[in-house]
């Protein structure tokens, strides 16, 4: 389900980020926003992507319904919402965490590649890659710390499926804070089936790009 893999993917990239320490990945400095594509095996969406102080909203269109998500790592918490359903769900990070058992550092191995031009910008790409081989790709940021483009692939036997998520129309400046509040009126929804029946990081990562957005 593209919601489930959405929402798992960033909070797998942020856990990533905040375990890597200062000779891992780089956590964006500035406030920004800018169009996203996320594009699967056969599949395109296209939405928006707003940033500051470690918080950040993501929305996303999918096949004509929008979902949206916000991470509050300063709250150790997340929000997904269903605009058109006024519903939200919330993902706890601390049990994310204590599902995922080991933490990413153990599991990834992070190296950075050196400089490269990603949508006319300026980056540095890093190489990630799980120890047991499972899964790997490549991230680009900028020297703001913004990740403007992942390039990811996982493998599950002789099975193999890509994603890559991009930046576009990176603007970089004051975003509003209202946006990174769960909306009032809004009501709880069911937790997904499976939801937070972790297989460690490695298992999260390789399963979510295995499912090639289908």
């Amino acid at each position: 389900m593209v919601i489930r893999i959405f929402a798992f993917v960033w909070l797998c990239l942020c856990s990533l980020a905040a375990a890597a320490g200062p000779q891992g990945l780089p956590v964006p400095t500035v406030s920004y926003s800018a169009d996203r594509i996320m594009e699967t095996e056969g599949n395109t969406f296209t939405g928006r992507v707003y940033s500051s102080g470690g918080r950040e909203r993501t929305e996303i269109d999918m096949q004509g319904m929008q979902s949206v998500m916000i991470l509050r790592p300063d709250r150790q918490l997340g929000w997904m919402l269903m605009p058109a359903q006024r519903m939200y769900q919330e993902l706890d990070f601390a049990k994310a965490r204590q599902q995922a058992g080991s933490g990413p550092s153990d599991e990834v191995t992070i190296t950075e590649e050196g400089a490269d031009t990603v949508e006319g910008l300026a980056t540095t790409k890093y190489k990630l890659l799980m120890k047991d081989g499972s899964a790997g790709g490549f991230m680009w940021f900028t020297a703001d710390g913004i990740a403007v483009k992942m390039d990811l692939l996982s493998k599950d036997g002789g099975r193999k499926s890509r994603m890559t998520v991009t930046l576009r129309n990176l603007q970089v400046g004051d975003v509003d804070p209202q946006l990174f509040e769960l909306p009032t009126g809004y009501t709880a929804m069911p937790s997904f089936p499976g939801m937070g029946a972790g297989k460690g990081a490695k298992g999260a990562l390789s399963g979510l790009l295995g499912r090639g957005g289908r």
